[in-house]
């Protein structure tokens, strides 16, 4: 999760709150926290338009300046400094500073076939994993980023995966 989208959920957490207390809140606030809802979304799924970062941030500050001088008014001060924590926190949390998500979308993935993809380590060698695959009567494809592909009947993957979980809980 990102910081962005952390951030609009402590603003969304807010407003919710303020209207829970029967303020009203203004449309152009709300149709901007949607608006940067999707920019997150749009960052989501598409990491390398960086102005939509930009946006969802400016969105994201106009509505906490309103949000948080509302909360002072209708809270009080008192509340008010602790939502301005909780958005700190949430800005800068060590959750959002993890690398991005990889892509989800592995191009050369066979179709029409049940497949898995296992990290090779310690606990699951390369050798392992590829006698166990023929055993299976599965196919075993090592990629270049240390994970092997294993594909072929549903029955016969579930069947690999069970034996690679019985191995990995045998070996602790």
């Amino acid at each position: 999760m990102s910081s962005l989208e952390l951030r609009w959920r402590a603003l969304s957490d807010l407003l919710t709150e303020l209207r829970a207390k029967g303020v009203e809140i203004p449309p152009h606030v709300v149709r901007d926290l949607r608006s940067a809802r999707s920019l997150i979304e749009t960052l989501r799924i598409s990491p390398e338009c960086g102005e939509a970062a930009g946006m969802a941030e400016e969105l994201l500050l106009s509505i906490e300046a309103y949000l948080l001088a509302e909360a002072e008014v209708r809270l009080g001060p008192a509340k008010a400094e602790e939502w301005a924590r909780r958005l700190s926190e949430a800005a800068l949390s060590l959750e959002a500073i993890r690398p991005a998500e990889e892509m989800r979308f592995r191009p050369g993935l066979p179709r029409g076939e049940h497949w898995m993809r296992v990290k090779i380590s310690d606990e699951l060698p390369r050798e392992l994993l590829e006698r166990l695959a023929e055993e299976e009567g599965v196919s075993a494809r090592v990629e270049p980023d240390g994970f092997i592909l294993i594909s072929g009947d549903k029955e016969r993957v579930k069947a690999l995966a069970k034996r690679l979980a019985e191995h990995v809980r045998g070996a602790r």
